[in-house]
């Protein structure tokens, strides 16, 4: 039995090994140099550990991701760093039910009634009935409309620009409930829980290819056989974005609910100097050109990085947003005189280097009844399976989901071996 698993992040990387792990034959295709996806990053020749191209952590439940960890021999590091959020000029932490009752920008009547309507989100198990209601309408009228237009409603704007208006509130419910208040990190960076994982295939006989973009999938001239790019296969795993998905197997084979989609952009700056005083900066002000600055070195020691100030700013943006088509030096020009709001004393001359990095599909848009849309991993075409992340709904796209998916479609391979 010998199964192609279409691309190399975390999704391919979990659904090899758990397929290897009952003897199956497995060849993954990656079409970039390395494997990760969104989660891989970059190594500079004077820092120690990698870095993600954009920006990633763990939380302590997230039991999918750490049990890939412990089975390729990844170490996991947890800390409690701070997060803050940027409003009326001002750096805030407002992270915890203690500091949203110290949060006086908000009434002490604004602050009991939103840190209540997030209590009871919280204590929900499965918010997925939620999906019928939009963010827009329902949000208001649980936390208070207060507490709703100074904090949630710029980070919802933000986050999801013209699309803002059509996110459902299960997903609302899936990021409150889900949260930790320590985070975790794998020693090394994403980039290194992915090298291990790749070892791990290579070391139980699988194969890995990467720099290979597929071209095609079809049917052999029996109707018994995958052809990818005309190598033979019994059954093929599909986990490479939606959008991508369709272009290589045709709508014909496979039709995805047509939902929006972001880019995922951060410019990635080292500094001489702190920006911030925490690790994770939302940024709560109107008309501001990224939506969040993360100081990844006030999570994990510098020392890992060239004793340099890691910052990422990062943005999820529209088809045709102009930032979209800036050069590094264009952006950062850009965002200068907002830095300089952020700490009053940034200077040009802290920057060591600038990185820009960009993917498309970066970040589902789910709009209300998206469970009645959505794609099944066992397609109606005999041995093709399809896992991705506009799939993992309600929750919101991250690594461990990514591994969840991996595992569950393997399952469903292995069930249809027996």
């Amino acid at each position: 039995m010998k199964i192609a698993v279409v691309g190399g992040g975390f999704t391919g990387l979990a659904c090899a090994i758990s397929l290897l792990e009952k003897e199956k034959s497995v060849v993954l295709f990656e079409e970039t140099k390395a494997l990760g996806g969104l989660a891989g990053g970059i190594k500079e020749k004077n820092w120690k550990w990698s870095l993600e191209y954009f920006y990633h952590h763990v939380f302590t439940n997230d039991k999918e991701v750490l049990g890939l960890a412990k089975k390729v021999g990844a170490i996991i590091l947890i800390k409690k760093p701070l997060t803050t959020s940027l409003i009326n000029k001002k750096e805030m932490p407002l992270d915890s039910p203690v500091s949203v009752l110290k949060f006086s920008e908000l009434s002490i009547f604004g602050r009991l009634r939103m840190g209540f309507g997030l209590f009871i989100l919280k204590l929900i198990p499965n918010g997925l009935y939620l999906e019928k209601y939009r963010v827009v309408d329902r949000l208001p009228r649980l936390i208070g409309k207060e507490g709703y237009k100074l904090i949630w409603e710029k980070l919802l704007k933000a986050k999801f620009g013209p699309f803002a208006e059509s996110v459902n509130m299960a997903w609302f419910w899936a990021r409150v409930a889900k949260r930790t208040k320590n985070l975790g990190y794998f020693e090394g960076g994403f980039q290194n829980l992915a090298n291990l994982a790749g070892e791990k295939i290579k070391k139980m006989g699988g194969e890995i290819r990467l720099e290979t973009k597929i071209a095609s999938i079809i049917k052999n001239e029996g109707g018994n056989k995958w052809l990818v790019d005309g190598e033979e296969f019994d059954k093929v795993v599909m986990t490479v974005p939606a959008p991508m998905a369709e272009k290589i197997l045709g709508k014909e084979m496979v039709n995805f609910p047509s939902i929006n989609y972001l880019w995922g952009q951060t410019v990635v700056l080292e500094l001489s100097e702190k920006l911030i005083n925490g690790y994770w900066l939302n940024v709560l002000e109107n008309n501001w050109p990224f939506l969040v600055a993360v100081e990844h070195t006030n999570f994990i020691d510098k020392k890992y990085y060239g004793n340099n100030r890691v910052v990422y700013l990062g943005n999820y943006l529209p088809e045709g947003n102009a930032q979209l088509h800036m050069s590094a030096a264009e952006l950062i020009t850009k965002y200068l005189p907002y830095l300089r709001k952020i700490n009053k004393r940034f200077r040009k001359k802290w920057i060591k280097s600038i990185k820009v990095f960009r993917k498309p599909f970066a970040q589902p848009v789910f709009p209300v009844n998206y469970s009645a849309l959505l794609a099944k991993m066992k397609t109606e075409h005999k041995g093709l399976y399809l896992a991705n992340m506009s799939m993992v709904y309600p929750h919101d796209r991250g690594t461990n989901y990514a591994v969840k998916m991996g595992n569950d479609v393997a399952k469903e391979v292995l069930i249809d071996i027996r």
